[in-house]
């Protein structure tokens, strides 16, 4: 899910687990906030056999969904460059949400 809003968003969800089991949603205020437990998670998920690309990852700020296209935190934001090292490393058991609220929303509801 990545879009205009992304960002400007001021709620973030991030959804733990799979189609077949009963996904756990936690929710913060900021990507900032929600950073270190989104690299908690994925570390939490991923393979051992590709830890070491991941803290690689990690370092260098820089991942590769497919092992062609790269994303940059610096170029293209933090909330990208987490989407797509979940993406990355655990597939679909970590999803980020995220989504701007504005003022009028709360009439709305």
């Amino acid at each position: 899910m990545t879009g205009v809003d992304d960002r400007d968003a001021n709620r973030i969800i991030v959804l733990e687990g799979t189609p077949l089991g009963t996904p756990v949603a936690k929710g913060f205020v900021t990507i900032e906030e929600a950073e270190d437990f989104i690299v908690a998670r994925v570390r939490a998920n991923t393979l051992p056999g590709v830890a070491s690309r991941l803290e690689t990852a990690l370092v260098d700020r820089v991942v590769s969904e497919d092992g062609e296209k790269a994303v940059s935190e610096v170029l293209q934001g933090k909330l990208v460059f987490l989407r797509a090292l979940a993406k990355s490393f655990v597939g679909t058991r970590v999803t980020i949400a995220a989504r701007r609220f504005d003022e009028d929303d709360d009439v709305r509801r």
